[in-house]
């Protein structure tokens, strides 16, 4: 491991517990909870140029900061290098300096996770997909959907949210999808944007997790 930054906020529900590693060969891995992406989890390997940018940001990032007291009631931010001991990025704003630039790089690394699913599931304009090669369980005995419509620049045109009561605890696998029905009827010019939220199951544990499909307006 070169890098791992872990992000918490338990004040919103479904909690957001994010987290993505790069390896020195340039593996990357990690799990997403709240995402446009998809849930789950992530595995894969980055371009070499790629790891090379992120190799010469921890490189000339140099000491770590003093601790920066963090905005009110923001997501608790740790970023850890191979290098030094964990460090508490929420404080640190986007910027010239050495670690502000690795803390960008880091957060940005969360949404290329999303570019590699291994046992993850992503929401499409009909509802829920299985992404990547590995199978994953799911808890869909309830599950919360809202569906919003815009138009033009984001022109509100409808607004839609329900608790849809599902098959239960499946296991999703390559091709699996399942149909999440709203209560939308949109003009054919309008745009869906659709946040579903159900768990993922690990061993015994009931994650919940909320994937959202948001394409461009």
């Amino acid at each position: 491991m070169i890098l791992r930054l872990v992000i918490a906020d338990g004040s919103q529900s479904p909690a957001v517990a994010e987290s993505v590693e790069v390896g020195g060969d340039g593996e990357i891995s990690g799990w997403r909870s709240v995402s446009a992406g998809g849930v789950g989890w992530f595995a894969g390997r980055l371009p070499a140029a790629e790891l090379a940018e992120i190799q010469a940001l921890i490189e000339a990032a140099g000491p770590p900061p003093a601790p920066v007291p963090a905005p009110p009631e923001s997501a608790e931010e740790v970023l850890e290098l191979q290098t030094a001991d964990p460090v508490s990025i929420a404080g640190l704003p986007d910027g010239p300096g050495g670690w502000e630039r690795l803390a960008t790089t880091a957060r940005r690394l969360l949404d290329r996770l999303t570019d590699f699913p291994r046992a993850a599931i992503g929401v499409r304009p009909g509802g829920l997909v299985h992404l990547g090669a590995d199978p994953v369980r799911l808890d869909l005995g309830t599950i919360a959907v809202r569906a919003t419509a815009w138009r033009g620049y984001y022109e509100p045109a409808g607004d839609w949210s329900g608790v849809i009561v599902g098959p239960g605890e499946v296991e999703a696998g390559p091709g699996w999808t399942y149909d999440v029905p709203h209560g939308l009827d949109p003009r054919e010019d309008a745009v869906v944007h659709l946040t579903v939220d159900f768990a993922v199951l690990s061993g015994p544990t009931r994650v919940p997790v909320r994937a959202k499909y948001e394409p461009a307006v």
